[in-house]
């Protein structure tokens, strides 16, 4: 993230700097090529004084030098431009740099605090579920809107130790996997929600590939939990042996919401159960990788992650 913000300010005063510094240079070229070209005779001078070779002599060797200048001209500039933007290149590394890293910092702090805290949340979590299992208090109203309220923190609080765990590990082994297995074993868990929906699926990879399997299944999980989530009537899955498409054919995301739906928190549908952290994880274990993941929204709701 903080990598992608540097590079965005490199550029915006890298070409801002390329602007200026063609305008100018295009300038002093024009400016000078144009004042040579011209220059009057010399002041007195009787060109009829000259032999006809002799004037065509002159001539030739007056343009030959100008187009020599213009040359030398040219080179100049053209060098002096590129030293130029090397030099704001590397002024403007180190600005950035130094711009973004009291943010960074700050933001390292919230992602250590966040992993301390959903690690301290989940013990008395775990407890509370437990005395409520232990307790047996069935038929009761009350009993249940606490284990109702206690799943839901479960559920958040470790979405949010995913995260914090996410964005600390910045690399992952990798090992030979067979996708259709994982497609099939991740799927299996979701029939009993698909149970109203068709569900169609297209494995084309039967190899191994080698990838992280618990990211590429969590990523899987978390594309598939949103598409039973707004599913209207049909799901569908593709795979082969570097690209999985999952869409189904809910309501559209608005072109508005598409940008910012791996936002974390953002919620095209402000009426949804969640917090709006799922397609924000799936996104970060995506870049961790170096997959990508998009989304689009035409007939269907596809979520697109080529790995």
């Amino acid at each position: 993230m903080f990598r992608k913000l540097r590079n965005k300010l490199i550029v915006i005063n890298v070409s801002i700097t390329s602007i200026v510094i063609i305008a100018v240079f295009a300038a002093i070229y024009i400016t000078s090529t144009h004042s040579a070209n011209s220059r009057p005779p010399m002041p007195g001078a009787d060109v009829t004084f000259y032999s006809d070779d002799v004037e065509n002599f002159i001539e030739i060797t007056v343009r030959n030098e100008k187009q020599a200048a213009a040359k030398q001209l040219l080179a100049t500039l053209i060098v002096s431009g590129i030293v130029i933007e090397l030099a704001v290149a590397l002024v403007s590394y180190y600005l950035a740099e130094e711009a973004i890293k009291p943010v960074r910092e700050a933001y390292d702090t919230q992602k250590i605090f966040i992993a301390n805290a959903s690690h301290e949340i989940k013990t008395p979590l775990a407890a509370i579920a437990a005395n409520l299992e232990a307790a047996d208090i069935r038929d009761n109203h009350w009993i249940s809107n606490v284990e109702k309220e206690t799943e839901k923190l479960t559920a958040l609080n470790k979405e949010l130790l995913t995260l914090a765990r996410t964005d600390l590990v910045t690399t992952r082994e990798t090992s030979e996997v067979e996708l259709g297995a994982v497609v099939r074993e991740t799927v299996k868990s979701f029939k009993p929600r698909m149970k109203n929906l068709k569900f169609e699926e297209k494995i084309l990879n039967s190899g191994k590939v080698k990838i992280n399997r618990e990211d590429f299944a969590q990523i899987l999980s978390i594309l598939l939990d949103n598409a039973v989530k707004y599913a209207d009537k049909k799901i569908q899955l593709y795979i082969d042996a570097h690209k999985l498409e999952i869409s189904n054919d809910g309501a559209k995301i608005g072109a508005d919401a598409l940008p910012h739906i791996f936002e974390r928190f953002y919620q095209a549908d402000k009426t949804a159960e969640g917090v709006g952290l799922g397609l924000s994880i799936a996104q970060s274990l995506a870049e961790r990788n170096h997959w990508k993941l998009s989304v689009s929204s035409d007939k269907m709701v596809t979520f697109t992650l080529l790995f």
